[in-house]
């Protein structure tokens, strides 16, 4: 009998994306399933596809406190 695994035919690879939250301005570039129509140009001058989320504690951090990059130096850059 052949073991035939179905899953692994259809599996998506991940790639880089940028999940940019909306809310509070910010991007972060990581590996993903997940893709978009929507582009954006990264830090690196390379384009990616971009996915707009809503990232609960930066979001709410951004906008009870104004701009996260101001409080932290270690954000800045990663604004859109």
């Amino acid at each position: 009998m052949q073991y035939n695994d179905s899953n692994t035919t259809h599996r998506q690879q991940p790639h880089l994306v940028v999940f940019r939250d909306q809310s509070a301005g910010l991007r972060f570039l990581t590996r993903s399933t997940r893709t978009s129509e929507h582009t954006t140009t990264w830090e690196d001058g390379n384009i990616y596809p971009v996915i707009e989320v809503d990232l609960s504690s930066a979001a709410h951090l951004a906008k009870a406190r104004g701009d996260a990059a101001d409080r932290h130096p270690e954000l800045a850059g990663l604004a859109a």
